[in-house]
């Protein structure tokens, strides 16, 4: 078995991975599940929902744009019904950039030894964020490989990602 690294010494990998996320909205109980590929470039996410229904975003460090069904891209700031992609570090988290997100997360756990798999657990600094997210957990070993995102309102999001493919 691989040893598995620290999680705060990770770098971004560049290429393309598959991402199957699943949200369990807290009054629903068939969840909603949706596929898609990621690809990161330096400075730049590309994350594209293929099914069931086509969503594009572009992942900035300072901005995150949206498009549906080819539609324009449009950006997702201020005035979107979402804090969580507003100002979550949701670039950070993608990017394997665990020591930026100290900024706007208090973080805990870890590996259990050296060379095992780790655990982060993320818990907002920002009381306004804190009213949308619980607590974000991240789990992986070379590299991210699941994220659980927990909202406030009983939401969970979780997504398992791939390995990276190189371009």
């Amino acid at each position: 078995m691989a040893k598995c690294s620290d999680p705060f010494a990770l770098r971004a990998e560049t290429g393309q991975f598959d991402f199957k996320q699943t949200r369990r909205l807290a009054n629903m109980k068939t969840p909603l599940v949706s596929t898609g590929i990621a690809e990161v470039k330096p400075g730049r996410i590309d994350w594209r929902v293929v099914k069931p229904v086509d969503v594009r975003l572009t992942i900035t460090p300072g901005r995150i744009t949206q498009s549906v069904q080819g539609g324009k891209a449009q950006a997702v700031g201020p005035a979107s019904a979402d804090p969580f992609l507003r100002s979550s570090g949701l670039f950070e988290i993608l990017t394997g950039d665990y020591d930026a997100l100290r900024r706007y997360y208090v973080i805990s756990g870890g590996q259990r030894a050296p060379g095992a798999p780790w655990k982060l657990a993320l818990k907002p600094k920002d009381a306004g964020l804190g009213r949308f997210l619980s607590t974000i957990e991240i789990a992986g070993c070379n590299r991210a490989e699941a994220v659980n995102i927990n909202q406030a309102n009983g939401d969970t999001i979780a997504i398992e990602m791939s390995a990276v493919r190189r371009n």
